[in-house]
């Protein structure tokens, strides 16, 4: 892949960590070409690889559209290809052994933005935006808060666990999405087979490739999946399928970083549609519209209530 796209991935990555992130540089660049989102994912993931490494002065070239930034750890001067972050991994070593290091490992993901991580055990995470995983010691379930996409290499000697909100997620070796919010799950299958079981309960209801489940008051719902639309916020845009509007509403304040709930009668509807990455106000507006909702505002949360105000 052409260095300039790695660079400009690592950049964007830099600016993350700093409050005048251009976000709206950020989603523009990404969905200029798909050769960017993976450029942006791999940064990401050798990025969270490296995480135990040990700090390097941090260096910085800034352009006209992105001022300079203090690089992560493995950048070298204003050469940020791939190749280069390898080496200097390498060359610093990443150790196998770090006594250390504490019981679990953190990761968390900025509004507007997807990190993939790689974890214990061949397993691969995704992470929408503005969402957070914790991987414990060998042995203890990932706790999820948010919405994220996971690739687990099936293996018959163990099993992986996702705890998220109360609900306990079994892998049986495939790939699958989650997304929760106020109570309610959605887990869909791509590939292979998941047990689900619902918070306060023992028994596991099988979530086959090509279902989905949805979750909420105790109850599951299983139904065909519209496979595009797993986890569809990894190319860019959110497709909703008859979605509980709770997920929809959370999937707004995550990727903008900006509070906003369902009320009312409006909670126990459903959405289908598409709606485009924006902020809170573009994404809300195109909701209402294709909604019938109206919005209230407090000057900080966006509450989604039927037009008659219950």
């Amino acid at each position: 892949m052409n260095e300039d796209i790695h660079e400009a991935a690592a950049r964007w990555h830099c600016a993350q960590q700093h409050d005048d992130m251009k976000w709206r540089g950020f989603t523009t660049w990404l969905e200029a070409d798909p050769r960017h989102r993976l450029a942006y994912d791999e940064i990401a993931l050798l990025d969270a690889r490296i995480d135990a490494t040990l700090p390097i002065p941090s260096a910085g070239m800034g352009t006209p559209e992105m001022p300079a930034r203090s690089f992560p750890r493995w950048a070298i001067g204003s050469g940020i290809a791939v190749a280069a972050a390898v080496t200097l991994a390498i060359g610093i070593g990443i150790r196998d052994e770090q006594p250390d290091a504490p019981a679990a490992r953190e990761f968390a993901s900025a509004p507007k933005a997807t990190r993939t991580v790689r974890l214990a055990h061949d397993v691969t995470a995704t992470l929408g935006a503005g969402s957070r995983l914790s991987e414990p010691e060998a042995g203890g379930p990932m706790r999820l808060s948010g919405s994220a996409f996971f690739n687990i290499r099936h293996d018959p000697t163990r099993s992986v666990v996702v705890e998220v909100d109360g609900y306990r997620i079994r892998d049986v070796g495939t790939r699958f999405a989650i997304n929760s919010a106020d109570g309610v799950l959605s887990l869909s299958v791509e590939e292979g087979k998941v047990a689900l079981q619902l918070p306060g309960q023992t028994s596991e209801t099988l979530v086959a490739a090509g279902q989905e489940a949805i979750a909420q008051a105790g109850r599951v719902m299983l139904r065909p999946a519209r496979m595009t639309g797993i986890a569809s916020w990894r190319s860019g845009r959110f497709v909703y399928d008859q979605t509980p509007l709770a997920l929809v509403a959370a999937d707004i304040a995550r990727y903008t970083g900006q509070p906003v709930s369902v009320s009312g009668s409006a909670a126990q509807r459903s959405f289908s549609g598409v709606l485009a990455p924006g902020d809170r106000q573009a994404m809300v507006s195109t909701l209402t519209q294709l909604t019938g909702l109206h919005a209230d505002s407090d000057g900080q949360t966006v509450r989604l209530v039927d037009r008659t105000g219950s």
